[in-house]
């Protein structure tokens, strides 16, 4: 095979002085390739260099600290892309954060909660307000725990009555005035609802004196007794408890029907015989009215009203001598009572 020498010429560069090329030859291959290498020598310094058209004139380059492949070859084109270095690619290391228990997420959401602006809708939103604790506790001291557990009741107070008219053998009396008086009951109740009771009670009133004029002008007298069995159904209006901001007074409603038993004495009449009484027993009806205090779980002062027709009451109709005449009658007995009283819960 046949191989062509070629002398490669190193030049050495002292300052501006051009050592000569010293020619080595050597069998390459058959294409081979040219290269200059400026060494720079020790001592040298900025003046010793070369400048660009020397190295023009010498035909040479200097070789940078990365050679290509232009610079191994400089008489071949420069055909190498500068390609810009990539941005580095940042990796956020990330510490592994512990898994947060229930408890911790209660908590972190709680303090979350706290920390969140109020906005103004929820500051709008009241808070719970203080009568809130006074309205469960009513609500706890009158609901299903207290249902059919029966209450005793005593009750003192006295009694405003009416006029009522009436007539007998001397004709329609021209004025009778029964006097006020006084009363003593006692009864027992329970709760059927939330809000309802029934009540039974029986009263007795201190004799009522009855004074007035028959039909003829002449004066005439008796005293009535009574004594009537009522039973009431009561409805407690604890919707005030929200407005009072307790539960401690509670007013009430209600009605009763019962019967009631008038008993007359002897009725005289000036310059006559007298008359004998009688008792009669009459169906009864009341309005009612109150308010209960209540002093402790088990202890409640009631306050009461009460409007009640009990009803006509009369003589016997005979006389004294043995005579018949007709029976002196008087017509409806209207009564306002006014009570005050306790209640005793079982």
């Amino acid at each position: 095979m046949k191989r062509i020498a070629r002398a490669t010429g190193i030049t050495l560069f002292l300052g501006t002085t051009v050592i000569p090329t010293i020619s080595l030859a050597d069998s390459i291959p058959p294409e081979p390739r040219k290269f200059s290498v400026i060494i720079e020598l020790a001592g040298a310094d900025e003046s010793d260099r070369a400048t660009q058209k020397e190295l023009q004139d010498s035909g040479t380059k200097m070789i940078p600290a990365s050679p290509s492949a232009q610079s191994r070859d400089p008489l071949q084109p420069d055909t190498t892309e500068t390609k810009a270095a990539p941005d580095p690619v940042v990796v956020e290391e990330k510490t592994p954060q512990p898994v947060p228990t229930k408890v911790q997420k209660e908590e972190t959401k709680s303090a979350a909660d706290d920390a969140a602006p109020k906005t103004p809708a929820a500051a709008a939103e009241p808070a719970e307000p203080t009568t809130e604790e006074p309205v469960k506790k009513a609500a706890s001291h009158g609901s299903d725990d207290l249902l059919f557990k029966p209450y005793a009741r005593v009750h003192v107070g006295f009694s405003l009555t009416g006029s009522p008219g009436g007539d007998g053998r001397n004709g329609t009396h021209q004025d009778i005035e029964v006097q006020d008086t006084g009363l003593f009951g006692v009864g027992i109740g329970m709760k059927v609802d939330d809000q309802v009771r029934v009540e039974g009670n029986v009263t007795y009133y201190s004799p009522f004196y009855v004074d007035g004029r028959d039909g003829a002008g002449n004066n005439i007298s008796t005293e009535l007794e009574s004594i009537g069995a009522m039973v009431s159904v009561l409805y407690d209006i604890e919707q005030v408890h929200s407005l009072l901001g307790t539960d401690t007074f509670t007013p009430y409603v209600g009605a009763g029907v019962g019967i009631t038993m008038l008993d007359t004495d002897a009725m005289t009449t000036a310059g006559a015989a007298s008359e004998p009484g009688t008792e009669v027993y009459n169906l009864t009806y009341a309005a009612r009215a109150g308010l209960g205090a209540r002093l402790s779980d088990t202890l409640t002062l009631d306050f009461g009203y009460k409007f009640m027709n009990m009803g006509q009451f009369e003589q016997d109709g005979g006389v004294s001598n043995g005579a018949n005449s007709k029976t002196t009658k008087f017509d409806d007995l209207l009564v306002h009572e006014f009570t005050a009283g306790l209640r005793f819960q079982f």
